[in-house]
């Protein structure tokens, strides 16, 4: 019976662990506008082109031409950085298209560097309410 509990236990615990845990997805690609992935194109041209201010939103286009939309990510983020190759890890719903950024990662000198997450963005938002755990903020009514 104790050899039975050994086998079978480990077998249980794996299959609730497995079936409960969120597998975060990481997605290759370049951000690049809206209009222009859904039309198969690449633009703005440059980080200059007129058409960064006509885009209504900026999605991570991946190599084979799939475009996901990042409506957490901050619109000045995209801009930012639009036309860079990005790798971005987060929730992924196929069926909307939509990735829900944790992290976002910008190749530049040839690495990956982490531009923007969810989470230094929630804590650079406590802070600036007077909530965060870097202390008060100068002249914030709730700092008194």
């Amino acid at each position: 019976m104790n050899r039975l509990r050994l086998k079978v236990y480990p077998l249980i615990l794996g299959t609730l662990l497995a079936a409960t845990s969120v597998h975060a997805e990481t997605l290759n690609g370049r951000i690049n506008g809206h209009h222009c992935a859904h039309g198969g194109e690449t633009c703005p041209l440059d980080r200059l082109d007129p058409h960064l201010a006509l885009e209504r939103d900026f999605v991570l286009q991946t190599a084979d031409g799939t475009y996901y939309f990042m409506p957490n990510l901050p619109r000045d983020v995209k801009v930012r950085h639009v036309l860079a190759q990005a790798r971005v890890t987060g929730s992924l719903d196929p069926r909307y298209k939509t990735i829900i950024v944790d992290e976002l990662k910008v190749k530049e000198d040839g690495s990956f560097n982490v531009v923007w997450s969810q989470a230094k963005q929630s804590g650079e938002w406590a802070y600036f309410v007077g909530t965060g755990s870097l202390g008060p903020v100068v002249g914030h009514p709730q700092s008194r």
